[in-house]
């Protein structure tokens, strides 16, 4: 900006420089103040007030002398105040954007929330003899834009831009498409819905658009687990007869449904304020929400149909909130490499990160990530669920009574979650159980458990058996496979990783050197490795509050390779290696 007059921000303390008849809302942004302006700096949602201590400024309008009247003297938008002269001002901390946690992890990643869907609450004048404008017209013309609209929309507008004037609110989605318009003023019920489609768990956060606040977070059990306990196992199911698809699509959307229907109604939320919806899931898990068929995944050369998904409404998919609401799909990868991937390195935004990373999903599938500079490499490897206790005699999810931790005692020592009656185990309690059976014998390094019952018992009704043992043996082998084969053909080491992320069905209470220990993790210094969670779902929230996100975390996936280790010659070689239960390097 050209040197003009100096605008002195008392608070917080800042400065910058104006030139003649600059908006005050360009010159705090260009100081670096994060200002609310959230109806698009068009003076309608009130929330940019500063108060002019000090200077000229143009005279305020009637529409904004209006809304800031009892507001105080000197109370002004900066959206719709010019800079006259040198200034000083006040910025109240209600003006500026708060910063909302993408990870609840301690990764420091915070973001400010800019949503796709708005509300607006303004007064409007009713259509008058001499200019007989329509309803959505009136609406264009307080908002100063043309908007896209749908039949619905129009109609709610007919019947609240009439004859009288009045209050109403409108939704406005990517601030071009008329979404509602309501009576009054309901700017402040505004949420979204962030999904998680995992194979063997969903995961759903229903959020405050307009603070960007979590309201609460629900999971369950994926109810299409009869139908498959693995994704290929699913996909031979959608392909086995005709209608299969539709069925695995209705159990999934109504699971969906249901989770963000009890959500909503735990936090008094009404369906009809959901406005947007960020599903994150493997590509199956997407192709089957969207009714996508998913047989050219069930063959080589294993490609999708999409990979940036199509855009889907609330009323295509049967789910209970406003039927105008967006579903989106975050991007595919490539093949078995999904959107919950491409949500996890979102959030943790890698693409921006320097040096060499690692990032490993320990679900079902096995997904892995490597960037090493400029370049980034995915793959996936079939771990299956059982880390996260499916295939498991007395495995179960991380819930109270699962056992999540073991030490030793003169034996095997569980500790539970709630502390607690032991009523199974979960991933991390498998991983324990594994490092210390082998410390102690209980299990060797082929996998054998090499007493006469070929159980190792960790608590009064909670047991692993040999078939136990086998499960978690392929699991950890698939891992530790595509990291190898992954790190060879980036021609690096374990020794040149600058960070390993860890995502997934352990969350962050892994105990990293027994991970090490079974040959889970690569060994390396403990610090590198960070355990981040439900990835997927952080990302899904971060793309259902950051509305360029999309763009960039697509056009990201684009320039992602994919790594097929079923072409890999040196795979058979490396797994059997791999079968092992030792450190690996």
């Amino acid at each position: 900006m050209a040197a003009g007059f100096e605008v002195k921000i008392l608070a917080p303390r800042a400065k910058g420089t104006a030139a003649p008849g600059s908006l005050l809302s360009d010159v705090l942004l260009e100081a670096g103040l994060p200002l609310s302006l959230y109806c698009g700096g068009r003076g309608i949602c009130g929330k940019c007030r500063v108060r002019i201590v000090k200077g000229e400024v143009s005279p305020a309008g009637q529409p904004e002398a209006r809304r800031l009247e009892g507001k105080g003297a000197g109370t002004r938008l900066a959206c719709l105040t010019r800079v006259l002269g040198d200034l000083a001002v006040r910025v109240p901390s209600s003006s500026l954007l708060g910063e909302v946690p993408v990870l609840d992890t301690g990764i420091r990643s915070p973001l400010r929330p800019d949503p796709a869907v708005r509300k607006l609450s303004f007064e409007i004048e009713p259509p008058v003899l001499s200019d007989p404008a329509s309803s959505v017209e009136i609406i264009e013309r307080r908002i100063g834009k043309r908007l896209r609209y749908s039949a619905a929309a129009a109609a709610l507008a007919s019947t609240l831009v009439g004859r009288d004037a009045g209050r109403i609110t409108v939704t406005l989605l990517d601030d071009a498409e008329l979404l509602d318009v309501e009576a009054g003023d309901t700017s402040g019920r505004c949420f979204g819905a962030a999904v998680d489609i995992g194979t063997t768990t969903l995961a759903v956060e229903l959020i405050d658009l307009r603070s960007g606040k979590s309201l609460g977070r629900t999971a369950a059990v994926n109810d299409q687990s009869p139908y498959g306990a693995d994704v290929v196992s699913r996909i031979s199911f959608a392909g086995a007869a005709e209608g299969n698809l539709e069925l695995l699509a209705g159990v999934l959307r109504r699971q969906i449904d249901g989770l963000i229907a009890g959500l909503a109604g735990r936090h008094g939320v009404a369906l009809r304020h959901i406005y947007e919806i960020v599903a994150a899931g493997n590509t199956a898990m997407g192709h089957i929400l969207a009714g996508v068929p998913v047989k050219t995944l069930a063959a080589a050369p294993y490609h999708a149909a999409f990979a940036d998904a199509p855009s889907l409404r609330a009323s295509d998919l049967g789910f209970s909130v406003h039927p105008g609401c967006r579903v989106r799909l975050a991007p595919n990868l490539g093949s078995f490499v999904g959107g919950d991937i491409a949500a996890g390195l979102s959030a943790l935004d890698l693409a921006n990160r320097p040096g060499q990373t690692l990032f490993i999903d320990l679900g079902t599938n096995g997904e892995i990530v490597l960037k090493r500079g400029a370049r980034t490499t995915t793959t996936s490897t079939a771990a299956g669920p059982a880390f996260e206790g499916m295939t498991i005699g007395c495995g179960m999810l991380a819930v109270p009574g699962a056992v999540h931790a073991v030490g030793w005692k003169n034996g095997p020592a569980a500790r539970t979650i709630g502390r607690g009656p032991a009523r199974g185990i979960c991933g991390t309690g498998l991983i324990d159980l594994l490092a210390v059976g082998l410390r102690h014998g209980l299990v060797l390094a082929d996998g054998r458990i090499p007493s006469r019952s070929r159980t190792i018992r960790v608590a009064p009704r909670v047991s692993l058996t040999q078939r136990d043992v086998r499960h978690l043996q392929l699991a950890v082998a698939a891992v530790r496979t595509g990291v190898r084969l992954m790190l060879g053909e980036a021609s690096t080491t374990v020794a040149r990783l600058d960070r390993v992320f860890v995502a997934g069905a352990f969350g962050a209470s892994l105990d990293v050197r027994n991970a090490m220990s079974v040959g889970l993790l690569p060994t390396m210094p403990a610090a590198k490795v960070t355990f981040v969670g439900n990835a997927s779902l952080a990302g899904a929230r971060k793309l259902l509050l950051a509305r360029r996100e999309f763009g960039r975390i697509e056009a990201f996936s684009r320039s992602v390779r994919h790594l097929s280790l079923a072409s890999s010659p040196a795979f058979q070689k490396e797994f059997v290696k791999a079968l092992r239960l030792e450190p690996y390097r």
